[in-house]
């Protein structure tokens, strides 16, 4: 019996020193990977430090000869690290500026190892890549970044739909309008924000897929308004009658966004009487938008509406001028919901500061 007592603690002492030794050797092996992560984190900002005043030269025409040679010369293992100082000004700014950094990065042999990345086991890696080549604009590695619109990672499918959109080629405009189809793969309003960047050349080709598929509407009228301007007032118009309350209200708030003609002005007046709040809430918008005071008696009208609405077309009255501002303080003395959105209001536009838009 005393001898297996004696097993049973030799077991259990053996038990704990071994545990005892993998815990040891966990934390060690964290440690030493915490500190390798701070040492490379340390030798990238030095090799950025190294190079900033060269890249910087770079972006500047009279500097960008001798700032390219200066750049070639530098070690293979240093040009990841070039290539995320060469591209973070286009993150802000585009136009001319993304011809200087994707012809430096074609001559530093960056462009062809963003390309290579695409086939990265890591999906940070990918995502960084697709990312890079649509921010200077690689029209000739389009295909490629089509392709990663389909990669495994979300994050990566994210970063090809908004390179995609930098990119603004009309051969990935058919596969965006797939993928807006495709929510369970990739998020709408990331898909919606590329289509945006393409411009005023694909808004036709956008009403045509919105009338044809009129689940994808909604978000495609928001985007109409952005990139096609006045040219697309009469499709917003058509859709102002449409017998769906989400899309009336996205085709108000979208004819909002541009200057109010007489015509899109009279359909404006015309959706503060539908039967949706949510239209009418986008028609008030509309009308405080488009500056007119002929538009504040239908306004003042509605102050009795429901909350949403009250509240939007008390701040319409607000943007109107001295002509909603008589409007609220004839009603300031009202009870309910229009005497205290007046009083609200008028208080305000007395402040020195200004509000947004409820």
């Amino acid at each position: 019996m005393i001898e297996a007592v004696e097993l049973g603690w030799r077991i259990v002492i053996a038990l704990t020193e071994g545990a005892g030794l993998l815990v040891g050797t966990l934390v060690v092996t964290l440690a030493l990977r915490r500190g390798s992560r701070a040492a490379a984190r340390r030798r990238r900002t030095a090799i950025l430090r190294r190079y900033q005043a060269d890249v910087d030269a770079l972006l500047q025409s009279e500097t960008a000869s001798i700032a390219l040679a200066r750049l070639l010369s530098s070690p293979r293992r240093h040009r990841a690290v070039i290539g995320e100082a060469l591209i973070a000004p286009l993150r802000v700014a585009g136009g001319e500026l993304a011809e200087y950094v994707r012809a430096a990065a074609t001559s530093l042999g960056l462009r062809d190892a963003w390309r290579a990345r695409l086939r990265d086991g890591r999906w940070w890696v990918r995502a960084d890549a697709v990312g890079a080549l649509g921010l200077i604009r690689d029209r000739q590695a389009v295909d490629l970044v089509i392709d990663a619109l389909e990669d495994p990672h979300e994050e990566v499918r994210a970063a090809a739909a908004a390179a995609l959109g930098s990119l603004g080629d009309p051969s990935a405009l058919a596969v965006l309008l797939v993928a807006l189809k495709d929510p369970a793969r990739h998020e709408r309003a990331r898909i919606v924000d590329a289509l945006g960047r393409f411009g005023a050349a694909v808004a036709p080709a956008l009403a045509d897929h919105a009338r044809r598929h009129p689940a994808d509407a909604p978000d495609l009228i928001g985007v109409l308004s952005l990139v096609g301007g006045g040219e697309r007032v009469s499709d917003l118009v058509a859709w102002t009658a449409d017998e769906r309350a989400e899309v009336r209200a996205a085709a108000v708030a979208a004819i909002g966004v541009l200057d109010l003609d007489e015509r899109s002005y009279y359909f404006a007046l015309r959706a503060l009487a539908d039967e949706a709040a949510e239209v009418r809430v986008a028609a008030a918008r509309a009308l405080g938008r488009s500056r007119r005071p002929d538009a504040v008696p239908y306004l003042a009208a509605r102050l009795d509406d429901d909350w949403p609405v009250a509240a939007q077309c008390a701040w319409a009255l607000r943007r109107l001028g001295p002509a909603g501002r008589h409007a609220l303080a004839a009603r300031a003395a009202d009870a309910g919901t229009a005497g205290e959105l007046s009083r609200q209001m008028l208080k305000v536009m007395a402040a020195p500061a200004t509000e947004a838009a409820p």
